[in-house]
């Protein structure tokens, strides 16, 4: 079954809420409280893009607009679903759609924990590369800086 794709409508704010909250778990202190991931997702200066099957969101990717536009959260349902691809297209499609409302743009980027190896080899198989790292001072963490020439 394919996935369907549209921009982030009012009425599903709170159901991706609820997917991002489930997906990071452990994380959740480092995005804050619901209230702060629905201004994430759904606030001036951000474009998400959700994906669906059989009417259902199965995940979103979500962008800052504002200087260089900046990838700042993607997640899928399930594993099942990451499988499918769902992740992968919605890079696609974040990307295709930057390039249409800022064309302008000359690239996008993404910040990774580096710990998240699946992810950064996601994001370097749709041509991002890695620009640079540092320690994240609020999570102790290393961050890996990415970028993507559009």
């Amino acid at each position: 079954m394919a996935f369907t794709f549209e921009s982030l409508q009012k009425e599903d704010v709170d159901k991706c809420v609820e997917l991002a909250m489930s997906t990071l778990k452990g994380q959740m202190k480092d995005y804050g409280n619901k209230d702060r991931l629905r201004v994430m997702i759904y606030g001036k200066q951000t474009m998400t893009l959700v994906g669906k099957k059989d009417g259902k969101i199965a995940g979103f990717i979500t962008a800052a607009l504002m200087g260089i536009p900046r990838i700042m959260f993607l997640t899928v349902s399930d594993e099942k679903t990451a499988k499918e691809g769902l992740s992968s297209q919605l890079i696609d499609k974040l990307v295709e759609k930057i390039g249409q409302i800022l064309p302008k743009t000359k690239q996008i980027l993404h910040n990774e924990f580096a710990d998240s190896v699946a992810a950064i080899a996601l994001y370097a198989f749709k041509g991002f590369r890695i620009t640079g790292y540092i320690k994240d001072p609020v999570t102790d963490r290393d961050v890996v800086f990415m970028a993507k020439s559009i």
